[in-house]
């Protein structure tokens, strides 16, 4: 009892003690030196001028090794590392290193320059690329003729096109090379260089899907009409008709609308033994007699727009590709379009 009310004395005795007061300072937040000084060193970096294209090799944290791996999982294949390396080694990186070893007096009897440069992939990648694609157009298009073939895969195995896909998949930094940033030369004949890789590592068919995936996807969104640009329609629909055993094309204006004006369009058609087998439109009768030609020609070639896609995944792998179309002298004679 006693012990209770001693602790509730020293409880209050606490309670009477002073409070001990802190001093507040307010300072300003905003600094006054600090807008002059950013926007002196904003001044500095515009006047030294964009940062320099550098490759990604120059950062310390580059793992060549590392980024060589994760280039062939990101495309779902196995690559041989030895193999990917080969075909990444241009000639000219090849060429500055026996430079600097020379200069260096290193003699090659003493440390072997171990470096092969990718021109041989390269020729056993375009070759393949190059033979499937047509063997897949070829059975897409059955009725196209080798004219319209080679120049379709033409347009897939351009520089352009394969220095587009080099770069969006990650090329850029893991090209060998003596110039930076590569050249569209560099990036088509190293995209080359890893189809004859993973031929040599996984086999054709793989290699040959790859194709199937990554180059002729590019014509997605894209016509055969967009691609080959017959260049004498009405003489190529004239020499067809012909080995057809077809009278010759006769254009006929059907209608036409505003002559007088900047508007003018006229409707053309291409008849042959009274058959409409082709019209379209022009600015002027003769553009559209040429596009009723070209229409004829699509339509016997059967590549019109409204044709059905492209057999890509899962209906790709099941393709059989062992067709070879004819060329234009070579037309089959028995093909009849009308509108």
């Amino acid at each position: 009892m006693f012990s209770n009310l001693l602790k509730s004395v020293l409880k209050c005795t606490n309670l009477l003690e002073p409070v001990t007061l802190h001093r507040i300072t307010v300072t300003r937040g905003r600094k006054q030196w600090l807008r002059p000084y950013l926007r002196s060193l904003y001044k500095r970096r515009i006047d030294q001028g964009p940062e320099p294209d550098r490759p990604r090799s120059a950062w310390i944290n580059w793992n060549y090794d590392a980024e060589v791996f994760a280039f062939g999982e990101r495309l779902g294949e196995k690559f041989q590392d030895e193999t990917l390396r080969v075909a990444f080694t241009n000639r000219s990186y090849v060429e500055v290193e026996k430079e600097r070893r020379a200069k260096l007096g290193l003699k090659d009897d003493l440390a072997e320059l171990q470096l092969s440069n990718n021109e041989e992939l390269q020729r056993k990648g375009e070759l393949l690329a190059i033979k499937y694609a047509e063997s897949f157009l070829q059975h897409c298009y059955p009725k196209l003729p080798e004219e319209g073939v080679h120049a379709v895969t033409s347009y897939l195995m351009s520089e352009e096109n394969l220095s587009h896909l080099a770069l969006n998949l990650g090329f850029k930094d893991l090209i060998l090379t003596q110039e930076f940033p590569p050249s569209m030369e560099t990036l088509s004949r190293t995209f080359k260089a890893v189809i004859g890789a993973l031929d040599h590592d996984q086999g054709l068919e793989r290699s040959e899907l790859f194709v199937q995936d990554f180059v002729l996807t590019q014509l997605v969104g894209k016509s055969v009409q967009d691609v080959w640009n017959i260049k004498n329609p009405m003489g190529m629909l004239a020499e067809i008709l012909e080995k057809q055993q077809k009278g010759p094309p006769e254009p006929r204006l059907l209608w036409g609308s505003g002559s007088e004006t900047i508007l003018s369009t006229y409707m053309v058609g291409i008849y042959s033994d009274k058959d409409l087998i082709g019209q379209s439109f022009g600015e002027t009768v003769t553009i559209a007699e040429e596009m009723a030609a070209k229409d004829a020609l699509y339509r016997i070639f059967e590549i019109m727009n409204s044709s059905a896609p492209l057999p890509f995944g899962p209906r790709g792998r099941l393709l059989r590709l062992d067709v070879k179309n004819k060329e234009l002298v070579d037309f089959p004679e028995n093909t009849r379009a009308q509108v």
